[in-house]
């Protein structure tokens, strides 16, 4: 609940607190996307290290071309850090960045947080569409659900999606970079990681 409108009423007031409500919704979604984007504030590599300048020219030469990038690593190297480069030095860097964690949700809520719900109480996006336009970094990809796997790609291949509970179909243009720390190839050998 926004407000409250005693009655009788008058349209004038129903309206403008309907658009106050509205407004008050569209800064809070865009202040919860500002602090996705500042994240833990950094989003630089720092060293000196023949490695470090090799990664950030890495970086630097993928960012600007769109594609959807793979980061491996140990915990704590700097996988998010190296993603959030990526996004800032690329054609949609003015865009939302959106990072959503594979590994600390259940597997019957990541589908919620990735597509979004629709029901009779209007809907709620997920991540895909807060992303839209920009980049969803998807941390810890491996941990994700081999149902959920098949979806991803079919999104990646269609650029739409349908909501959970949903019918229409949302048109999205999103570039993924997923992180790991994990060895895919022994994942997929396993058959706990979808080769496409």
């Amino acid at each position: 609940a926004y407000d409250f409108i005693e009655k009788p009423f008058k349209a004038e007031r129903l309206l403008v607190i309907a658009k106050r409500a509205l407004e008050a919704g569209k800064l809070k979604r865009e202040n919860q996307e500002l602090r996705l984007r500042a994240g833990s504030g950094q989003s630089e590599l720092h060293g000196q290290t023949k490695q470090m300048q090799v990664l950030r020219h890495n970086i630097e030469c993928v960012a600007p071309t769109g594609s959807r990038v793979l980061i491996k690593g140990s915990p704590g190297t700097g996988k998010d850090v190296a993603a959030r480069m990526i996004h800032a030095l690329s054609k949609r860097a003015a865009q939302n960045y959106v990072a959503l964690n594979c590994a600390i949700l259940s597997p019957e809520k990541i589908e919620t947080e990735l597509f979004g719900t629709e029901g009779a109480d209007g809907h709620k996006q997920g991540v895909l569409e807060r992303a839209n336009g920009g980049t969803l970094f998807l941390d810890e990809v491996a941990d994700m659900p081999l149902e959920t796997q098949a979806k991803i790609v079919r999104v990646l291949q269609d650029h739409n999606f349908i909501r959970i509970g949903g019918r229409e179909r949302v048109d999205v243009d999103v570039r993924v970079i997923a992180a790991t720390n994990q060895d895919l190839s022994e994942l997929m050998a396993q058959g706990k990681f979808r080769q496409d």
